[in-house]
């Protein structure tokens, strides 16, 4: 079966589309459009990605590999339904798949203060997307890419809620993210005992959608007591490759995630790879 992967979130679409080919047997990949690569993961599943420089580049590449494909499984790109839909008609599988702000939104976005040009790059990047999202829900471009589509996959069960097909024959799926067990693994070597002596207590993560102060203050609420260290992935970006080592210097990942002031009932991808290198996750 001929599987095309159509855009990203956190890799989420690499990791399928390695397994689909080494344990399913598929042949899967992924057309990514990204001029920046934070964190280094089109880098790491370079085997399995093409990039695309443009948007011009990147729906030419979309149309001649899906010429081929069985099935296109698109990532938050809601808009790419509805394009592939009028080129092919009903002769194509599609999947749509939304794995959070792409359709959940997000009311306040922070930035990184690495400096002055970044803050304000970065402020126009957001800006573009927010009114790109604005516009897409005046259209009903979701509503209309959901009904066109075969399923609709989300990451976390609240993303359910807006999934909002009349369609009977739409299949609507929580499927959790995939994790790399090649990459995210416990230790073999040394045993959890002398593990425990030399690592440290516990680790959040600080990003565009979390509110940290909101967690830490929840937690002391709690009678929750850890010494957690705060890690701001904006100004100090995780290489993908690094991110197994770093989070085993911990016994604790804490995964309270407070966004637009609710908490999100599941575990982020991160908290998931925690689990796997043998983490505790609050």
């Amino acid at each position: 079966m001929r599987i095309l992967h159509v855009d990203d979130a956190a890799a989420v679409s690499c990791i399928l589309a390695k397994y689909q080919q080494h344990i399913q047997g598929h042949n899967s990949k992924v057309i990514k459009y990204d001029r920046y690569d934070k964190f280094g993961f089109y880098k790491f599943y370079k085997d399995y990605v093409t990039i695309a420089a443009s948007d011009e580049q990147f729906l030419k590449h979309i149309i001649e590999d899906a010429k081929s494909a069985d099935i296109v499984h698109i990532h938050t790109r809601a808009d790419m339904v509805i394009k592939l839909r009028n080129k092919f008609g009903k002769s194509k599988k599609i999947i749509l798949h939304y794995h959070g702000t792409d359709i959940r939104g997000l009311n306040k976005q922070k930035l990184p203060h690495r400096s002055r040009v970044s803050d304000i790059a970065i402020s126009l990047i957001l800006k573009y997307r927010k009114i790109r999202n604005i516009l897409l829900l005046k259209k009903r471009i979701h509503y209309k890419a959901q009904n066109l589509a075969n399923a609709v996959i989300v990451s976390t069960p609240d993303l359910l809620n807006y999934a909002s097909t009349k369609n009977d024959a739409v299949r609507k799926l929580y499927l959790p993210n995939p994790i790399d067990l090649d990459v995210f693994k416990p230790d073999a070597i040394m045993s959890s005992t002398i593990n425990d002596d030399i690592k440290k207590n516990a680790v959040t993560m600080d990003n565009e959608v979390t509110d940290i102060p909101w967690a830490l203050e929840y937690l002391e609420k709690n009678n929750i007591n850890l010494d957690i260290t705060v890690h701001d992935r904006m100004k100090h970006p995780l290489m993908y490759r690094d991110l197994p080592n770093f989070l085993k210097q911990y016994k604790t990942y804490v995964d309270i995630r407070y966004v637009n002031k609710k908490i999100i009932p599941a575990l982020s991808k991160t908290a998931l790879e925690a689990l796997a290198c043998g983490l505790d996750v609050l």
